[in-house]
């Protein structure tokens, strides 16, 4: 039963997402060995679309939420005329389930997300 449930490259997908003006948040527990931060941030700044230059040369900075925890790295440039912006964290202490492992940091990162917030020290 599990025959098609496999790894997919849906990286592709993203780029008219993001030609389209659609925001996208890319993120990922930094103790995940099944989707490592690493391979997921390698390719957010590898992606080929209209916004790579400001993405790629984008720096790291600390995503605190709630009251002051340091709850990762977050890289983000912000959207070009007419494309969305990309987004990518890296959720300290967190494994393949970010949600399960940081509920809170999980909770804070798609209300940031979803009120258009950025994902950035507060």
């Amino acid at each position: 039963m599990f025959v098609q449930d496999w790894m997919r490259n849906f990286q592709t997908n993203l780029i008219p997402l993001l030609e389209d003006n659609i925001r996208v948040l890319i993120y990922a527990g930094d103790v995940d060995y099944i989707c490592n931060w690493m391979g997921n941030k390698a390719w957010t700044i590898d992606l080929p679309w209209s916004g790579h230059q400001a993405f790629s040369s984008a720096k790291d900075a600390p995503w605190i939420y709630g009251n002051g925890v340091d709850g990762g790295l977050v890289r983000s440039a912000p959207a070009l005329k007419g494309t969305g912006s990309l987004t990518f964290l890296q959720v300290y202490e967190a494994g393949h389930m970010v949600p399960m492992d940081k509920p809170e940091a999980a909770l804070s990162m798609l209300n940031s997300f979803l009120r258009n917030e950025p994902l950035s020290n507060k």
